[in-house]
């Protein structure tokens, strides 16, 4: 998959954390027309799979995770992915604003890589700077 020029506020991803990750799967396999990718996970219980799905042209999808070890704090829902260049900073807007931060993982530069919050009204989504 080649690099994009993603825009501030664009939809670029979409997750689906669930207890029903392998079964699923196949579901949006068979519906969508995805297919998986593996991704190598481990949590406290041992190695697993996460998966990438991606078009018939290896275009990515979305994801179907297990919700476990790093997902096991995100609602089990699709969550739509905004991008933004500076997670943080959105992240302080979404607060002051009257949201709530639900989960987030952090990168290397110790900034977040994403977060999932949720806005005043309840409704979850993710902001995500994609690397």
């Amino acid at each position: 998959m080649e690099k994009k020029n993603y825009q501030l506020g664009q939809f670029v991803w979409a997750d689906y954390a669930t207890e029903q990750a392998e079964a699923l799967k196949e579901f949006y396999k068979e519906v969508a027309g995805w297919k998986e990718h593996p991704i190598a996970m481990k949590d406290d219980a041992g190695d697993y799979q996460d998966y990438a799905m991606l078009t018939a042209d290896n275009e990515a999808a979305g994801g179907v995770c297990h919700r476990r070890g790093v997902n096991s704090k995100i609602p089990s829902q699709w969550i739509m992915y905004i991008y933004a260049p500076d997670v943080d900073e959105r992240l302080e807007k979404v607060l002051a604003l009257g949201g709530k931060f639900i989960h987030g993982s952090k990168g290397k530069d110790d900034k977040y890589s994403f977060v999932i919050v949720e806005d005043p009204a309840g409704a979850v989504f993710g902001i995500g700077r994609m690397e």
